[in-house]
């Protein structure tokens, strides 16, 4: 209703106040009562970093090396990190983390000394104080970081890769590869002529590695792949068949389309042999894996549907939304509506039957397909970033590892600047080898593209192959449920897992006899991820998996000459997400925060109903995510039984907001609030992904609570899909499965069918909690909280009582859509 649009709070400045600091509590005790097996323990880890220093010791390459410190389950939080009396930031730093609770420390035979000394000096008995009438374990800090780590080991051979060397030549020997290994270091090497302030261990850890690598030969060329603060230190080592001396570029450079001479690749097993021994031995290295192959997300050969379709040409006076299609090309068919391409491609080299379809669902989707499929009214501006060339002429563009990225860094850099797009579909997908794990280097390029361009890309899902498709989505949910248990290599594609980004499943078509309206289709890719947040984002009509006798797979576009077509795919999918953020983008004046962009359509999207049954709770998330998303419109002028606010800030160091309200009057009875709640919160804080799955290296959080009797206030909302049985609460790992801890999204909600008292009077908090050793940066970080207040019978003026309730506190709050007048951040 017009009357009752989202409303953003211009003065939320107002309500930053000094964050509290309650502390971490006391050191805990992990072996309280065990005195024996703690002695036991320690002197393992000290016989642990000995067996170290000996290996150290006669490492022929230098004497610095990295080894693991595994924590104990119950030892992942914050404060029970061992880093303020063993692992000291100036004695032995920890460099980075693998997995959850795996930390990765550099030392030399001198820290290991110091800290082995410092370990055997943690008192051997359980030592208690009194509280609260009962004897209390309250150990040194000393005491409790050697009981938190569960083991320390050294970093081999054995950690580094997972393939053979058969394998490796293999998969090099295809074109798309670029044919160069990708080799991770712990640390990234100074700029050369800095090598003099280096120590004499860490010179000799860069003098050495370098040095070895050019005593393997001609032929070898290694260039760096990844720069940039908080990135991994990935180079690309490749073998070619020439007689050049090695080359060694310690910076990336950003060329790419066609370029010189193409040299072959080497693929001798003995040189890939020396190479990869040589690379397992070194002790700079951290991982080596194979290069990725990008390919457009597999769909199924499109039929032909209908006679050839009419594209009228745009109203010239009219404004329209803005998607770019990264992809082979989208055909001149659309004529006026595409404003601009890129131009890589040759026309000799591209296919563009996949970017046309992708793009006419944008243009005419509603007119093709209807509403209840394509939520955005007809009409959309399409920019095409031709950079994807047939699999065949991959090679003649892109040499280098992950080249095609470095131009597609450029591309989206100079056509938002030409045209303002900020909307990229990438309906691209990597083929990975299967010893590959862990957050992929292509969806790091993607989130640092995003963040340095204020752009966000929607990626599909991706699609199983064919022999791995599903079973279609079957009524009874505990079918379901089997049906999801037996299937095999389902997973999301990569970069899907791109945390700064979007990624979206595919749902069935909600017309055709035969399958299940809304459900998931049985070729899409599901979840989970990475530990950090749900993935995928969003799920959205992408066509049946299963082809209808005269409706196909009920999902229509059109071919490169026109005519309208059918398909299905989670590239398919991708657009009406897409097209709902561009319409936002477009709807609102002015430049929209990509957090606001993204807390928008995250805020206001629905789970489908066959999967929205507390029986698939513990599965829904890894399927479609938060699920589909309303149109634009719906979104952005809302109902007169509910209001939507949204604060845009940043986090500050030493600070939180704090926004203090009432209950909406129409919601209270008998002195209890009733009606429903729900917030989102968006954020992006710094990453660094030398630290594996704790990448996340702020977290940013929300919260609803409530004034209680004794002045305190209680929180009252859970996150989306926090088990039934439990709060997920009780240790970090689940928190982070559960409650969206370290996520840069977050959603929490809550009905109050019966009243929650005892009192009217709230609070939304913005808080934050830093990783051990990281503190936020002075430009803060940046994020956008939604909160929205309903009657779930749609029937009280929640709009209007909380409108005046603002007014009397001196809240400015204005519609969203014209906010930008008034206010630089939305």
């Amino acid at each position: 209703m017009a009357n009752s649009p989202v409303q953003i709070v211009l003065n939320s400045d107002a309500f930053i106040e000094a964050l509290e600091n309650n502390g971490g509590g006391g050191s805990k005790d992990f072996f309280a009562g065990n005195d024996t097996e703690f002695i036991e323990h320690r002197d393992n880890i000290q016989n642990q970093l000995s067996e170290i220093k000996s290996m150290q010791l006669v490492n022929s390459f230098a004497k610095v090396s990295y080894a693991k410190v595994t924590l104990k389950q119950t030892a992942l939080a914050k404060s029970h990190r061992p880093t303020s009396q063993v692992f000291k930031r100036d004695v032995a730093p920890i460099i980075g983390a693998g997995d959850l609770g795996e930390l990765f420390v550099e030392l030399t035979p001198e820290s290991i000394d110091k800290i082995n000394t410092k370990v055997g000096q943690a008192e051997p008995e359980t030592r208690y104080k009194e509280k609260n009438g009962k004897n209390e374990p309250n150990p040194s800090r000393l005491r409790s970081e050697v009981g938190a780590i569960e083991g320390i080991s050294p970093y081999t051979a054995s950690d580094k890769r997972n393939f053979s060397v058969k394998e490796a030549v293999k998969w090099l020997s295809n074109a798309q590869t670029g044919g160069s290994y990708m080799v991770e270091l712990f640390e990234a090497p100074p700029a050369r002529q800095d090598w003099d302030l280096l120590s004499k261990y860490k010179f000799d850890l860069f003098d050495s590695f370098f040095g070895g690598l050019t005593i393997l030969g001609t032929g070898l060329f290694v260039s760096r792949i990844t720069t940039g603060q908080g990135s991994s230190v990935v180079f690309g080592v490749k073998l070619e068949k020439t007689d050049s001396t090695p080359v060694i570029q310690l910076y990336s450079s950003s060329t790419a389309g066609k370029s010189g001479e193409k040299k072959s690749i080497d693929l001798n097993l003995e040189r890939h042999n020396e190479l990869l021994e040589y690379l397992g031995n070194h002790p700079l290295v951290k991982k080596v894996t194979l290069p990725p192959i990008i390919t457009q997300s597999s769909t199924v050969k499109s039929q032909v549907k209908g006679e050839n379709f009419t594209v009228l040409a745009p109203d010239h006076k009219g404004s329209y939304p803005k998607i770019c299609v990264v992809d082979g090309g989208v055909s001149d068919v659309y004529g006026d509506w595409i404003e601009d391409r890129w131009g890589l491609i040759s026309s000799m080299d591209k296919d563009e039957n996949h970017g046309t379809f992708i793009a006419g669902l944008a243009i005419f989707g509603q007119q093709l397909n209807g509403k209840a499929i394509c939520r955005e009214i007809d009409g959309c501006k399409i920019i095409d970033l031709d950079i994807l060339p047939r699999a065949d002429r991959y090679s003649s563009y892109y040499s280098k590892p992950l080249e095609f990225f470095n131009e597609l860094e450029t591309a989206v850099q100079e056509l938002k600047a030409r045209t303002g797009v900020r909307i990229f579909n990438f309906s691209l997908n990597i083929e990975e080898h299967a010893s590959t794990t862990g957050y992929s280097v292509p969806a790091q390029i993607l989130d640092k593209i995003a963040e340095e361009n204020d752009v966000v890309f929607v990626i599909s899902a991706g699609n199983t192959h064919p022999r791995d498709i599903r079973k279609e989505w079957p009524v009874d949910h505990f079918d379901a449920l089997k049906i999801l248990a037996s299937s095999r290599n389902d997973a999301i594609k990569k970069p899907a897992e791109s945390c700064r980004n979007i990624s979206v499943s595919a749902l069935n078509p909600p017309h055709l006899e035969g399958v299940v309206p809304y459900a998931l289709s049985s070729y899409s890719c599901r979840g989970p991820g990475l530990r950090v947040g749900l993935k995928p984002d969003f799920a959205h009509i992408g066509g049946s998996g299963t082809s209808h006798p005269t409706l196909g797979h009920g999902l229509l576009s059109l071919d490169p000459t026109s005519n309208i077509v059918d398909g299905c795919g989670t590239s398919y999918a991708a657009p009406n997400v897409a097209k709902t953020l561009a319409s936002l983008d477009h709807s609102i004046e002015g430049i929209v925060s990509r957090e606001t962009l993204i807390a928008l359509g995250i805020h206001h999207a629905v789970l489908p109903e066959s999967l929205n049954d507390k029986n698939l709770r513990n599965v829904s998330k890894h399927l479609v995510g938060f699920g589909m998303p309303d149109g634009s419109e719906d979104i952005l002028n809302g109902n007169s039984s509910a209001i939507t606010l949204v604060f845009a800030n940043r986090a500050i160091s030493g600070h939180k907001m704090s926004f203090k309200f009432s209950w909406p009057s129409s919601l209270v009875r008998d002195g209890k609030c009733f009606g429903h709640a729900k917030l989102t919160i968006v954020s992006t804080p710094r990453f660094d992904y030398r630290f594996g799955s704790e990448f996340v290296r702020i977290n940013i959080d929300a919260a609803l609570r409530q004034l209680q009797n004794n002045g305190n206030y209680k929180g009252r909302l859970n996150a989306i899909y926090t088990p039934e049985d439990g709060d997920g609460s009780l240790y970090e790992k689940d928190q982070i499965e559960h409650s969206f801890k370290w996520s840069p999204v977050k959603v929490y909600e809550k009905t109050f069918p019966r009243g929650v008292g005892p009192s009217t009077e709230w609070k939304l908090d913005v808080e934050y909690l830093s990783r051990d050793g990281v503190t936020i940066p002075a430009a803060g970080v940046p994020f956008t909280a939604i909160l929205t207040i309903s009657d779930p019978n749609s029937e009280k003026p929640v709009f209007n009582d909380m409108r005046q309730m603002l007014q009397s506190l001196g809240v400015q709050a204005v519609d969203i859509k014209t906010a930008a007048r008034i206010v630089p951040r939305v």
